[in-house]
């Protein structure tokens, strides 16, 4: 059985929180422009010349966030691969299959699981890698070198002591609880094409299409729990949701949110829209309605600047200038408001998408 922890996964959750900011980080193609001058950079970036410091932070952070987007997407795709394969392993009877599996260990403590198969002899953690080149895994030095077919070289964390973090995490999670399980692990290495120069000594590091064998190699292992244990243990470990106070991802990057693009912006082309009178918001460039842009556009104001919100921070942000006009959508949204006007606060109520009530109570 497969089981999923949630209706929108973490990953996909920091994709698309990833996503939003490289959005508000880039600005209107010239090409959508009235004008057939080429601006200048300052043009683009919406700024004046003197601001030297915000011009340069913008394009750092542009930088920053694309790299770590491009890591997210591929570390999505070698995850689909992997699930997959474990497919195509046969399980015995109650057996789980579990996926982006989150847990709180402590305060400060969390762990977070690519995939992992629970069953009532052990759990097998698997730390998912979707990276090409050549391999050397420098456990004392606590890094992962990659050295691409160009000579480029490339150092990461070490693999192997994430894999060991996320073991401790997961017996110290056991342990609390009375669950004498055995835990095991091993880096899954989704492409095929990867080579290891220099292998580890801690834990084992195999490849997408060896899943099986490995998986084989631990079922001599007699039953712990019972069948209806294993099952429960199941929906507790994915039932950990998305934290609806996480910390906006300005902060957590360390880039003022002044760096950000203002305004409401169309979905399809990133262009600004603009209010119809008794029409609504529509994208003059592709002429795309624009009810859901309004609606990102709050989204992107809680997950990325500020997680709590008022409605003349709103509509700053998003250049509306109507008081009443952003009371009326903030009012429409699924938020949670405290306080009474001029005071009133808003934040976000749940975790994930930020949602219409009227779309809500329609479901």
């Amino acid at each position: 059985m497969i089981r999923h922890t949630l209706e929108l996964r973490p990953l996909d959750w920091e994709i698309h929180r990833l996503t939003r900011m490289e959005v508000r980080l880039q600005y209107e193609d010239a090409a959508a422009s009235d004008s057939h001058t080429v601006p200048t950079v300052e043009e683009m970036l919406g700024i004046h010349s003197t601001d030297k410091d915000l011009r340069f932070l913008r394009k750092k952070a542009l930088e920053k966030v694309s790299d770590l987007l491009y890591r997210k997407k591929t570390g999505r795709a070698g995850e689909e691969m992997v699930a997959q394969t474990l497919q195509e392993i046969i399980l015995p009877d109650n057996s789980y299959i579990l996926r982006n599996v989150s847990i709180t260990i402590r305060h400060g403590y969390r762990i977070e699981i690519d995939a992992m198969i629970l069953s009532p002899a052990f759990a097998l953690i698997l730390e998912v890698k979707n990276i090409a080149g050549t391999l050397f895994f420098k456990e004392e030095e606590g890094k992962t070198i990659r050295v691409q077919n160009d000579g480029q070289t490339d150092e990461f964390d070490c693999h192997i002591h994430q894999l060991d973090r996320q073991l401790n995490g997961l017996m110290q999670y056991f342990h609390a609880r009375g669950i004498r399980l055995p835990v095991y692990g091993a880096v899954v290495l989704a492409n095929q094409n990867t080579r290891i120069k220099q292998r580890p000594n801690l834990h084992p590091v195999i490849y997408r299409k060896q899943l099986a064998r490995f998986y084989r190699s631990l079922t001599e292992s007699a039953p712990v729990l019972p069948a209806g244990k294993t099952g429960r243990l199941a929906e507790i470990l994915t039932s950990r949701e998305l934290q609806a106070d996480e910390e906006p991802l300005c902060l957590q990057l360390e880039y003022p949110f002044e760096i950000l693009r203002k305004g409401v912006l169309c979905l399809e082309c990133n262009q600004k829209c603009e209010a119809i009178r008794g029409a609504g918001w529509r994208c003059p460039n592709c002429k795309k309605p624009g009810r859901e842009a309004v609606r990102q556009g709050v989204e992107d104001l809680l997950i990325l600047g500020e997680n709590q919100i008022t409605n003349a921070l709103a509509r700053d942000f998003l250049e509306i200038r109507s008081n009443s006009m952003m009371s009326i959508l903030l009012s429409e949204l699924d938020l949670l408001r405290t306080g009474k006007p001029p005071a009133t606060s808003y934040r976000r109520k749940h975790a994930g998408p930020i949602r219409f009530k009227e779309d809500i109570t329609s479901r």
